[in-house]
C-alpha cells in the first residue's frame, strides 16, 4: 500500500496540487459523514466512523508531510447534491465509479469482496458467508467482514448491504446507521435480522 500512495503523493507534489476533507451532517437520521476526495473530485474515502477518518490523515501524513491535505466547505463539496439524493431517497445507484487509491493499493482478496458488494442492488443483502463464496474464500465469512470493515468508500461500494446469518454484524460507522441504511432502502430490519426473503 505504502508504495502505491507514496507514488500517488508525489505525483500530488509535482503537480503542484492536494486532497480536501469535509464532513456534514446528513439529514437524515443526522449521520456525520467523511469524505476525502482527490485535486480532479476523485474520492478517495467516504466513513461515517471519524476515527477511520482520521487515522487516514493521520496514514497519509506520515508518509508525506509536504502533501497538502485542507479542509472544505460542505457547500463547495461535489458531491454534496448526489449524496443529499441518497438519503432523501431520489438515488438508487450512485453515478460514481468506485475507483480509490486506497482500493488499488490493497490485496486481491479485498478487492475481489469490494468488487461482489458493489453488485448487491439497492434494497437488497447478502451473508458475509456468501460474500466470502463470492470472492473466492469459502469459509472465510471473518475476512470478509474484515475486508467490509476496511471498505474505503462507504455507500458507493455499501458494505451496510452485507449482513450476519444471524443478524444484522457489524459495521464500521456503528450498527445503528447500517440498520438506518437499509432501512431507508427498503431492507426491513426484521426481515435482515430473519435473514430471509431480502436476501440475494
Amino acid at each position: 500500500m505504502k508504495s502505491s500512495i507514496q507514488n500517488y503523493f508525489l505525483n500530488l507534489l509535482k503537480s503542484g496540487q492536494g486532497l480536501h476533507f469535509v464532513s456534514f451532517t446528513c439529514r437524515y437520521g443526522k449521520f456525520t459523514m467523511y469524505c476525502l476526495i482527490g485535486p480532479e473530485e476523485n474520492i478517495m474515502q467516504v466513513t461515517f466512523a471519524p476515527e477511520k477518518h482520521q487515522q487516514l490523515q493521520k496514514d497519509l501524513k506520515s508518509l508525506n508531510r509536504n502533501v497538502y491535505i485542507g479542509k472544505q466547505q460542505q457547500k463547495k463539496f461535489p458531491y454534496n447534491s448526489m449524496f443529499a439524493d441518497y438519503f432523501a431517497g431520489r438515488l438508487t445507484e450512485f453515478p460514481v465509479e468506485a475507483v480509490s487509491q486506497l482500493i488499488a493499493a490493497e490485496t486481491d482478496f479485498k478487492k475481489s469482496v469490494w468488487h461482489h458488494i458493489g453488485k448487491i442492488p439497492y434494497g437488497g443483502c447478502i451473508t458475509y458467508k456468501t460474500l466470502a463464496e463470492l470472492a473466492g474464500s469459502p469459509g472465510g465469512a471473518r475476512a470478509a467482514g474484515m475486508a467490509c470493515g476496511a471498505n474505503p468508500l462507504a455507500l458507493i461500494i455499501p458494505c451496510h448491504r452485507v449482513v450476519a446469518v444471524n443478524g444484522l454484524g457489524g459495521f464500521a460507522g456503528g450498527v445503528v446507521i447500517k440498520e438506518a441504511l437499509l432501512t431507508l432502502e427498503g431492507t426491513v430490519s426484521n426481515t435482515v435480522k430473519n435473514n430471509s426473503n431480502k436476501q440475494i
